[in-house]
């Protein structure tokens, strides 16, 4: 909790996670899932040339595997061990193998939002509320208010966080 502020007076700065994860555009998805998976996050900022120029995340990383994969899986079929476990068997054909290594080939900037909305560290958590709320985002990523440049990012928990704190 942020100690004598009120929801007028909490900036985004104040709540703000610092710690950017970043990917470059010419990435792969291959390469995206595995730092989303190392780095235990569910979004990347996407760089090219030192900018910000999209955001990926493991939303947009997920639907993308079923388009391209998941959705021409042959019929899944469940079965129980000795133990009574449960394990998915997937009955791979070369054609989904073929699917699933063009899959891995995938460019980070094929499927990355390129719209990606940002708040000025400066802003109040009633402005970051609206933004989000109006743009139907998840989240912002934050600037700093004299570079301009992206320092951090701010999501809805943390927000949710920050607000029943003040209540």
């Amino acid at each position: 909790m942020v100690v004598g502020l009120t929801a007028k007076t909490v900036t985004v700065g104040d709540i703000t996670t610092r710690q950017l994860v970043s990917i470059e555009a010419d990435e792969t998805l291959e390469k995206a899932g595995k730092v989303m998976q190392e780095k235990e996050v569910t979004m990347l900022v996407v760089m090219e040339n030192e900018k910000v120029v999209g955001v990926l995340t493991a939303g947009q990383w997920f639907n993308s595997f079923y388009l391209h994969v998941g959705s021409h899986l042959p019929q899944n079929r469940f079965r129980t061990d000795r133990a009574g476990q449960f394990d998915l068997q997937l009955e791979k054909s070369e054609a989904v193998k073929k699917r699933a290594a063009e899959f891995k080939k995938i460019k980070v900037s094929d499927i990355m939002n390129r719209h990606f909305k940002t708040i000025s560290e400066n802003a109040s958590l009633v402005e970051a509320v609206h933004e989000m709320k109006s743009s139907e985002i998840r989240r912002l990523l934050v600037t700093d208010e004299k570079s301009g440049k992206v320092i951090g990012v701010l999501g809805r928990t943390k927000t949710i966080t920050a607000l029943l704190d003040e209540l």
